[in-house]
């Protein structure tokens, strides 16, 4: 797995010094930033394919594998997005451990409709997206999550941690806290890929690499975290998003917080991180999982870092094919796209039960 880059980021304070020795007033500072990040995200949607081409695109799937690690631990899969614009995602995972159970994971935000399947599959091995669109090898979930008897499709991990003794927790603050998961994941994806977002945008400063110098841009939404964009100088190309969520609670979890900040029920990724599968049978926990009391991360804030390379044109935009992820500069997961469509027809059912 690929190391990051360590990358030291200069205030807008700092790399203005002038500016702040003149006690220039504030206000007049934040126009000023502000105007040069709208500058600054311009360029960049130059540099990746140019107004026309983006906002023209509509639906968008991606297809390839990943590679994911906690401790000693390395699991391996498959991940395919379907995106259709501004409110739909999907997120089908065929995922495991080297001579341990598959798990088919499908995750859906449906406009404000939200949706899971945890289907356990057989051993020692893993297939590949069967008829493609968001059918996920055919199958529908025909069990819940761990623990959860066949028939329970759409359970996902609400069931299998009732059936783990987690607790319970009330199903529609469960979906709310799912559906603005999946909002805010719907709006970083859209970022990453087509630079695309509603958000005020601001340069805040540089940053430097061995590797050269980035210009730093911040989005922030009406709700939720800001996302950092890192800029090559040179080419105006992403090189790099960072978010910054809250701290951890009790119990074993995913690390990292809902996308207001407030800790993620039971079972959720924080917002830009795949969510692992649900522990394999025996009560380990599963990938990504770290004991939150006593932990050196409990109660702390976490910075999820997002790398970008490898960039190909696909349909006359560049997307990056090689995504590398990360949390507090350590590296924990890598994404290798192996192919992207441009407005692809989706089936009809691929964001429905």
């Amino acid at each position: 797995m690929r190391t990051m880059k360590p990358w030291l980021v200069v205030p807008a304070v700092a790399a203005l010094l002038v500016t702040a020795l003149l006690s220039r007033p504030a206000q007049s500072q934040d126009v000023q930033d502000t105007q040069k990040g709208a500058a600054l995200f311009a360029e960049a949607r130059k540099a990746i394919g140019g107004d026309d081409k983006l906002r023209a695109v509509k639906t968008l799937q991606s297809k390839g594998t990943y590679k994911r690690t906690a401790g000693t631990n390395t699991q391996e899969g498959d991940v395919e997005i379907l995106i259709e614009l501004p409110n739909k995602y999907r997120r089908n995972e065929l995922s495991g451990f080297a001579g341990g159970p598959t798990q088919e994971r499908v995750e859906v935000l449906n406009g404000e409709e939200v949706w899971d399947v945890n289907a356990a599959g057989g051993f020692g091995g893993f297939g590949r997206f069967g008829g493609g669109g968001g059918d996920f090898g055919g199958r529908r979930g025909d069990r819940g999550g761990f623990g959860g008897q066949p028939g329970q499709a759409g359970q996902g991990a609400q069931g299998g941690q009732q059936a783990q003794g987690r607790g319970t927790i009330d199903p529609e603050r469960l979906k709310e806290l799912q559906r603005r998961q999946r909002q805010t994941e719907l709006a970083r994806l859209s970022l990453m890929w087509l630079l695309t977002t509603d958000a005020p945008v601001a340069w805040i400063g540089t940053a430097q690499s061995p590797d050269g110098t980035a210009d730093v841009l911040e989005v922030k939404p009406a709700e939720g975290p800001a996302t950092r964009v890192f800029l090559d100088q040179g080419t105006h190309l992403p090189l790099m998003l960072t978010t910054t969520a809250g701290g951890a609670g009790r119990g074993f979890g995913r690390r990292g917080a809902g996308p207001d900040g407030a800790n993620a029920p039971q079972g959720q990724a924080p917002a830009g991180i795949p969510a692992p599968p649900a522990p394999p049978p025996g009560g380990a926990p599963a990938a990504g999982d770290v004991p939150r009391r006593g932990g050196p991360q409990g109660g702390q804030p976490i910075t999820i870092e997002t790398h970008l390379s490898d960039y190909k044109a696909v349909n006359g935009i560049k997307m990056p094919h090689l995504i590398t992820r990360g949390v507090n500069g350590q590296t924990n997961e890598e994404w290798e796209i192996k192919s992207f469509k441009i407005n692809p027809s989706l089936k009809a059912n691929t964001f429905t039960k």
